[in-house]
């Protein structure tokens, strides 16, 4: 899962343009959104998950030219984020539209197998010792049919970080 700030090409167009201390300017400030959303995500992931170390350490801040985001290497990171099945449609339908398209490409398989689904549970009931890894089985169906809630992480972290990032670009270009 990865998380850009849209509409930034129409601002490293005008960046062209600008000096190049205006240019570090405005990358400290994306540098610094990319940093403050990640660890907000962190925190959320730790108050809210009950195996947090994988999905935890895979949330990184990133940092290119003119553009910075937040990634998350843990493939099952959209799951938690958006939730599955009804607990996902009731989730993502509140989402803005943009949100909504993007949780939307993440439904449907994530390339596993269930006997890999299964040793995943396994995995996690070893790790956490918050189940008994026999139950893997029965817990890997319910989770099938009925899905699993939404626990957001991503989204929180950017609806209170842009702001902050809109008004210091906003500072630096002085509108």
């Amino acid at each position: 899962m990865q998380l850009e700030v849209k509409g930034l090409d129409t601002l490293i167009k005008k960046m062209d343009k600008l000096a190049k201390d205006v240019q570090k300017e405005v990358q400290a400030e994306l540098n610094d959104w990319a940093d403050q959303t990640s660890q907000n995500a962190i925190q959320l992931v730790s108050a809210n998950s009950s195996d947090e170390g994988l999905l935890k350490n895979s949330i990184k801040p990133y940092y290119g030219q003119g553009s910075a985001s937040v990634r998350v290497a843990a493939k099952y990171g959209a799951y938690v984020e958006f939730g599955t099945r009804k607990y996902a449609a009731a989730y993502v339908s509140s989402l803005p539209a943009d949100w909504q398209a993007y949780a939307a490409t993440f439904k449907g398989s994530t390339g596993a197998t269930f006997e890999q689904f299964v040793e995943s549970l396994i995995g996690w009931a070893n790790r956490t010792g918050k189940m008994d890894p026999k139950y893997a089985y029965v817990t890997a169906l319910k989770i099938l049919r009925e899905g699993v809630k939404a626990r957001p992480f991503i989204y929180p972290s950017v609806q209170k970080t842009l702001p902050v990032l809109r008004k210091n670009l906003r500072a630096i270009f002085k509108l």
